[in-house]
């Protein structure tokens, strides 16, 4: 399909599997340790990114998913224990862990799950990833862009990366509040923009510290199609080799630069627009593209219309679509691959 309006492309879906990489489960376990956190009663409502959190169950989720033919989604909840310390950040990883592989257990052919980890302690979040992958059987790992300010890039995490290196893993990187960004606030929720240029921070930091060309293996997921960076990508190869790359990291020529960028996985949140997919399409083969919804912190609405830009985007072809849509992501997620037959 290379053009026709959006109603007409609302039955896309109908024609391929598709696999939601992008899809979160409010717990009931983390829901009541963040109303604690939050010093709300058991009832109260929990605040997400500056929003009550929505309604969220299984029953609820799968009825969102047959209603717009998802064939499968991957649970996540990369904020997971970030707000605690300690033995309770573990006790809360492990406990929602645990009841991701229950969920899964119960629907094997219809949700997946990326495993939450105590980013507070690298030692803890290296052997909660070990009991996930290992004994729980869980598709990967999560985790937010930066923990308090400190982006994945780092040194910080290279244990982890290295570990996650070797086993070829998954992870999933989902955008946070940045630390300071009272000093920016426009008024509009954090969520609408700031989540792009977070997105946009961790992508960048990956490449120019080193990180992503050291631990090559590590197949690593971005949300909202990359934020900022599809625009700005080129420009970060303009200016980095005249500006440099900060203290004591090597200057990366352009080509170094668009080169690792390639290497990334993007989904397609709240992204499938012509202008968005256009600038998309220049940074990544179409292998490295995913279908996400973001369900239930964006409304079920606006699922068929996303399917319906992509539908009619001129420059994916019909095998580009199946791809995106499915194929690329069972690659990603071999227990899933092996359960559907697709």
């Amino acid at each position: 399909m290379s053009g026709g309006s959006l109603s007409q492309a609302a039955p896309m879906q109908a024609r391929y599997p598709v696999i939601d990489v992008h899809s979160h489960a409010l717990l009931p376990v983390w829901l009541t340790a963040a109303a604690k956190a939050q010093g709300l009663s058991p009832e109260g409502r929990v605040s997400i990114a500056g929003i009550p959190a929505p309604d969220w169950s299984i029953a609820g989720h799968l009825r969102t998913m047959d209603a717009n033919e998802i064939s499968a989604s991957v649970l996540s909840w990369p904020r997971g224990a970030g707000f605690l310390r300690g033995q309770r950040a573990r006790d809360l990883a492990r406990a929602m862990n645990e009841e991701f592989a229950s969920i899964i257990a119960r629907y094997p052919t219809r949700f997946g799950a990326f495993a939450v980890l105590p980013f507070d302690d690298m030692d803890a979040a290296i052997a909660e990833m070990a009991y996930a992958l290992d004994v729980l059987k869980l598709d990967g790992v999560t985790a937010t862009t930066q923990v308090e300010g400190i982006y994945l890039g780092e040194r910080r995490y290279e244990a982890w990366f290295a570990e996650m290196n070797r086993r070829s893993a998954t992870l999933f990187v989902h955008p946070t509040t940045p630390k300071g960004f009272d000093c920016c606030d426009i008024g509009l929720n954090v969520s609408i923009i700031e989540y792009m240029f977070e997105v946009t921070r961790m992508i960048a930091n990956m490449v120019i510290s080193g990180t992503k060309a050291r631990f090559p293996n590590v197949r690593l997921l971005c949300t909202h199609a990359g934020g900022t960076m599809p625009f700005i990508a080129e420009r970060i190869g303009v200016l980095e080799p005249l500006f440099g790359a900060g203290k004591d990291r090597p200057i990366l020529s352009a080509q170094e630069i668009k080169a690792a960028l390639a290497t990334f996985h993007y989904d397609l949140t709240a992204s499938t627009g012509r202008a968005s997919l256009d600038a998309l399409r220049l940074l990544a083969p179409v292998s490295q593209l995913h279908m996400g919804f973001d369900y239930p912190m964006m409304p079920s609405e606006t699922i068929a219309p996303a399917f319906a830009k992509l539908s009619v985007y001129p420059h994916f072809t019909a095998e580009d679509r199946r791809r995106i849509c499915g194929a690329n992501s069972l690659a990603l997620l071999p227990r899933m691959k092996a359960l559907l037959s697709v």
